[in-house]
């Protein structure tokens, strides 16, 4: 099992990581976010995703995506030009802290305690790089959109209630959650 330093370890590769590449995605682009997605799938190794206005607008027209599957195109980090951007030049660190973590546990450790902690780590690292005004402050961060998705969704609403925990409410933040699974209700 993992300690709390290696926990610790883990975040800050995460946060320097993600910083990273959301930066030079925001640098390199010059275009205007709206969403930003940290994003873990079956391949145990995560990475960032997210859409501008002007890559949505490009993505529809050479998709030609139709009118009725707009709303949910908008917040398809999977389709986003810009999934698994950096990953090659910015998760070096990760790869190695995962694999090493990984070498440590059990299948079963893995894909069940280990997938948990991994998910609530890049969490945290989105909040605390939200803190630190990577998305934006005030009204500006309103028109932004953060959150930790799981591909293939879990189907128990977790997408969503990250990212209430993770956005300020707002118009934007609605619309986003419209296309998540809801939590069940007990």
């Amino acid at each position: 099992m993992c300690t709390e330093k290696d926990n610790e370890e883990l975040m800050e590769a995460l946060i320097t990581a993600a910083r990273a590449a959301f930066l030079s995605l925001k640098e390199t682009t010059k275009e205007h976010f709206y969403f930003y997605v940290f994003v873990f799938d079956e391949g145990m190794h995560p990475y960032i995703s997210a859409w501008s206005y002007e890559s949505l607008e490009k993505s529809i027209k050479e998709q030609q995506i139709t009118d009725e599957d707009k709303s949910w195109w908008k917040w398809d980090s999977a389709d986003s030009p810009y999934a698994v951007y950096g990953y090659d030049e910015f998760f070096g660190e990760v790869d190695a802290l995962l694999d090493q973590r990984a070498s440590k546990l059990s299948d079963d450790e893995l894909y069940e305690t280990e997938w948990k902690v991994r998910i609530e780590l890049m969490e945290e690292a989105m909040k605390r790089l939200d803190a630190s005004g990577l998305f934006g402050t005030r009204k500006e961060r309103e028109c932004v959109v953060i959150n930790v998705e799981q591909a293939p969704p879990d189907g128990d609403g977790a997408e969503y209630d990250r990212a209430l925990r993770l956005n300020p409410s707002s118009v934007l933040l609605s619309e986003y959650l419209e296309t998540c699974e809801t939590p069940e209700s007990d």
